[in-house]
């Protein structure tokens, strides 16, 4: 454009993203942990590979045991903060924080979530929705 300059050196990078699509079976857990954890690392965010794993995985199982749809997992980072998204495109019921009996195998994954992200919350579209965190 005539008259216009710009300056690559005042432009802010992209943010970095990192996308996986996976279906629902109990070995997609493992590869998007690993996949997040090893994103963290790339983009040196090591401090927050440990929760993102763990939240990362809370979130996969909940898709995968809830919806049982193929499943997106989004990770960005962008200034210094990962933000991660798991979709899914079963029904859009809103995921409920509850309360897990003492001796219950499962029902904390939530907990975990709400007390580990900086912040968090869910989105719907269609017929499924999508459950994201932010960290730190």
């Amino acid at each position: 454009m005539p008259g216009t300059t710009t300056h690559d050196s005042l432009r802010s990078p992209p943010p970095a993203e990192l996308v996986l699509r996976l279906w629902p079976r109990p070995s997609s857990c493992g590869q998007a942990r690993h996949a997040v954890r090893t994103f963290c690392f790339a983009h040196s965010l090591q401090e927050l590979a440990d929760d993102a794993e763990l939240l990362t995985s809370e979130l996969v199982t909940n898709a995968i045991e809830h919806a049982g749809t193929l499943i997106t997992v989004v990770a960005v980072c962008e200034h210094g903060e990962l933000i991660v998204n798991v979709r899914d495109d079963g029904a859009a019921a809103a995921p409920i924080v509850g309360l897990a009996m003492p001796d219950a195998e499962s029902g904390r994954g939530l907990h975990l979530v709400e007390g580990i992200a900086g912040r968090w919350g869910t989105a719907f579209h269609g017929e499924g929705k999508s459950v994201w965190f932010r960290l730190p």
